[in-house]
Formats: C-alpha cells, sequence, structure tokens
C-alpha cells in the first residue's frame, strides 16, 4: 500500500503542519513516510503546499505527478493541482471558501468539509487544517484516528499545548463529519 497526497493552500492556512501530522501519524503505525514543503517567500498569504507519501514499503522518491488524494484548502490551490488528480482519486476541499462539482471526470471521489466554517465556530480561524486532518484519516484509512491524536501531542511545542485540546477536538469534528455521512 502506498498513498500519495498533496495537500494546497494559502501560507497560514497551516498547510505544512497537516502534512507533518500525516506523517507523524502513519510513523506511528510503522509505515515508511515522506514530507517534501513547498511555499512561496510570502509565507503568509502566499502559496503553500507539500507531498506526503505513506507506505507500507520503501519509498523511492518524495515526489508526486499524480497524488492519490488531493486536500485543497482554498479555490487556487484546487485549480491549480485538481488536473493531476489520479482518476478514482480522492478530492477533499474547504467547502466553507469555495465549492466544486460533486460530479468529476475519471471517478474523481469528491469530499466536501466545510473546515474554516467548522473552526470558527471553535472560535478558532485558524486551525481549519485540523478538521481536515480528521476528514481525511476517514476517507484514507491508511491510520487509526488515535495516532493523528498522539502526534498533535508529539509535535505542538510546549508553549501552544493549550492549542492542542482544541485542535483535538477539531481533528474530531471532521472526522465524525465524515463518518455520520457515511463516508
Amino acid at each position: 500500500m502506498e498513498t500519495r497526497i498533496i495537500i494546497a493552500g494559502s501560507g497560514g492556512q497551516g498547510v505544512l503542519f497537516l502534512g507533518k501530522l500525516i506523517c507523524y501519524s502513519g510513523m506511528f503505525e510503522g509505515k515508511e513516510v515522506t514530507w517534501f514543503p513547498s511555499y512561496g517567500a510570502e509565507m503568509r498569504g502566499g502559496t503553500a503546499n507539500c507531498t506526503v507519501i505513506v507506505s507500507d514499503e520503501m519509498i523511492g522518491s518524495p515526489v508526486i505527478r499524480n497524488p492519490d488524494i488531493l486536500i485543497a484548502m482554498n479555490k487556487a490551490s484546487y485549480e491549480r493541482f485538481s488536473e493531476r488528480l489520479l482518476g478514482g482519486g480522492t478530492l477533499i476541499y474547504d467547502s466553507s471558501l469555495f465549492t466544486v462539482e460533486d460530479k468529476h471526470e475519471n471517478g474523481i471521489n469528491v469530499k466536501r468539509v466545510p473546515a474554516a466554517e467548522m473552526s470558527a465556530s471553535f472560535k478558532n480561524t485558524k486551525s481549519a487544517n485540523m478538521v481536515m486532518l480528521g476528514a481525511f484519516v476517514f476517507v484514507s484509512r491508511i491510520f487509526n484516528i488515535n495516532s493523528a491524536l498522539q502526534a498533535i501531542d508529539e509535535i505542538t511545542p510546549d508553549h501552544r499545548k493549550k492549542a492542542a485540546a482544541v485542535n483535538k477536538d477539531l481533528i474530531m469534528k471532521g472526522y465524525k463529519l465524515l463518518e455520520d455521512k457515511k463516508g
């Protein structure tokens, strides 16, 4: 099993952090992982994306041409990367910021997640990425939700530990959103 993921959005949306969390979650379950970040010089507000590969076997290259899963945090990122998504792949996108046709060519599985809206309901507008992580865990099934929660504890710095509890709640909200919809 090898799952290739592109996560894309604007700087400040936590795109790179989301990629790291996916890698750590996979590592906790003994999987091989790669994380390859890319961001503009502007950082906040500029473009940001990363590629992540999670595999049961050694990974030959961190470069991804055609991902199995695309997590799009904004419309510009969707437009940039959606054509590269493999037929039968999965698109997870923040439906509170833009909309995408439910019917896609090549059998693309579209998952709408109102991540920004859900994180705002927690009075935490900068944690839409955590909602997306929960949705990703449910959709991909490449690791257990407990591994994602453990990853938060592992890589959250001490001075941000209060935010970790809210982030865990948001991860569970994203997971349960799709679980309640039955995928």
